[in-house]
C-alpha cells in the first residue's frame, strides 16, 4: 500500500505541552469512570504527534491533517482532531513501522467526542486488526493501560519462566491460573536452554538478578541459543544503568517486583496472538483420534514457529523468504486439516507476485500471520 500523498495536509499541530495535558486530562477522566467495558483487544499508549490521516466525508469530499494519537491496538487508534467527523465516515491511517516502511490502515470512525470547543477525540475501528508491536518501540511494549481492561481468559500462548527461586516460580502460575497461558518453569539457565533449544515459545520472563545486579549473560545466552522471541527481565532492580545493560542484551521490556497479576496480564498481552489478533480457533478437521492426530499436534506447534518467522522476515523486508515461508503453508496445511490456512497462503503469493512488495500485501500477511496462531488440534469425542 502506498501513502495517502502529503500534499495538502494541515499543518495545523498541537504544541507538545497542549498534547501532554489534553491527553493527561483524558487519561485521568477515564481512570475515574467505574462504567467502562471491559475491552477485548488491549491498548497501548501510542502518544505521536504526526501521524497523517486522510478522511473521506459522507458528502463526498477528502480532507488529510496531521493528528495526535492517543492509544493504538489490534482493532483500532484513537486520536484527537480539530473537527466533528461523522460515525462510520472512511478514514486511512498512516502508520510508520519500526523498520521504517510506512502502512495505510483502513478504517471507520467508531465515536466522536468534544474535548474543547475545537478539539475532538476520535475512536477509529481498522477493517482488519493489525500487529500494534510492528509500529510500537520494544521499550514500550509493557505501557499497556490499566490491566482491569484485560480479559486474562483470553490470553493464551506458550511462556517461559526461569528464576533460582521456587516461590517465585509457584507466584506466577497462580497469577496466570485464570488465563489458558502454557506456563512451562525452570530453575537454571542450563534448563532453560535446553527448553528454548527443545519448543516454540512466544516469550520468555527471566529473573537473573544477583547481589543486586542483573546478569545479562543470561539474556545473552538465550538469544545465541538461537531464541528470537520477546524476553522480560522480572526483578526487583531500579537501577537505570543495570536496566539498560539488560535493554542492550536483548531485553523487550521489565517487569518490576513486587508484580500482580494485573501487571502480568498487561505485560503479555502486548505479546500473545490470543485477544490481540484473530477471531475464532482455525480447528484441524482430521479426527484427533485417528492415525494423523499426533502429528496434527506437532504441526499446529510448527505453525506458531512459522508465525514467528514471517513476522521476522516481513520486519527485514525479505521478499523471498515471505514468500517461500507463503509457499511452505500453502503446500502443507491442507494435508493437516487446514485448508482455510492454504487458501489463505495461496492469496498471499499472488499477491505478492503482482505486487512484488511485501507493504503492498501488508493486511493479507497479518491475516495470515495470525492465522497461524489461531490453528488448533480438534478434540477427541
Amino acid at each position: 500500500m502506498n501513502a495517502p500523498p502529503r500534499d495538502g495536509i494541515s499543518q495545523a499541530r498541537l504544541s507538545d505541552a497542549e498534547r501532554q495535558s489534553m491527553l493527561d486530562r483524558l487519561d485521568a477522566l477515564e481512570d475515574k469512570n467505574p462504567a467502562r467495558n471491559k475491552r477485548v483487544l488491549p491498548r497501548v499508549a501510542f502518544r505521536k504527534n504526526e501521524i497523517a490521516v486522510r478522511i473521506y466525508h459522507p458528502g463526498g469530499s477528502t480532507s488529510a491533517s496531521f493528528v495526535t494519537t492517543r492509544n493504538l491496538s489490534a482493532g483500532g487508534l484513537s486520536f484527537l482532531y480539530q473537527g466533528f467527523l461523522h460515525k462510520n465516515t472512511v478514514v486511512e491511517i498512516v502508520l510508520r513501522r519500526r523498520q521504517g516502511r510506512d502502512d495505510v490502515i483502513r478504517g471507520v470512525v467508531q465515536h466522536c467526542a468534544l474535548i474543547t470547543k475545537t478539539i475532538h477525540l476520535i475512536g477509529v475501528r481498522f477493517d482488519q486488526k493489525i500487529f500494534p508491536k510492528l509500529y510500537v518501540d520494544p521499550s514500550e511494549w509493557g505501557e499497556l493501560e490499566d490491566c482491569s481492561t484485560i480479559d486474562p481468559a483470553r490470553l493464551e500462548g506458550n511462556v517461559l519462566h526461569l528464576d533460582e527461586q521456587e516461590m517465585d516460580l509457584m507466584l506466577m502460575q497462580h497469577f496466570l491460573k485464570g488465563t489458558q497461558i502454557k506456563l512451562t518453569s525452570c530453575r537454571t539457565t542450563a534448563e532453560a536452554i535446553e527448553k528454548v533449544k527443545a519448543g516454540a515459545f512466544d516469550c520468555v520472563l527471566c529473573d537473573f538478578t544477583s547481589g543486586g545486579a542483573v546478569k545479562v549473560g543470561v539474556v545473552k545466552t538465550l538469544r545465541t541459543a538461537g531464541y528470537a522471541g520477546p524476553i522480560a527481565l522480572v526483578t526487583a532492580e531500579t537501577n537505570p544503568s543495570e536496566i539498560k545493560a539488560a535493554q542492550d542484551a536483548g531485553v523487550s521490556a521489565v517487569l518490576g517486583k513486587p508484580f500482580d497479576a494485573c501487571k502480568v496480564a498487561s505485560l503479555l498481552a502486548t505479546w500473545l496472538c490470543a485477544g490481540t489478533v484473530g477471531s475464532e480457533p482455525i480447528v484441524s478437521t482430521l479426527d484427533p483420534a485417528g492415525d494423523m492426530g499426533k502429528m496434527v499436534e506437532q504441526y499446529v506447534a510448527r505453525l506458531r514457529q512459522i508465525g514467528r518467522e514471517l513476522r521476522t522476515q516481513c520486519d527485514a523486508g525479505n521478499l523471498d523468504a515471505v514468500r517461500a515461508t507463503c509457499q511452505a503453508i500453502r503446500g502443507t496445511s491442507s494435508g493437516f486439516g487446514f485448508a482455510m490456512l492454504s487458501e489463505m497462503a495461496r492469496e498471499v503469493v499472488e499477491s505478492l507476485d503482482a505486487s512484488k512488495s511485501i507493504s503492498k500485501s501488508t493486511i493479507e500477511l497479518l491475516n495470515l500471520e495470525a492465522a497461524c496462531f489461531r490453528a488448533v488440534a480438534g478434540k477427541a469425542a
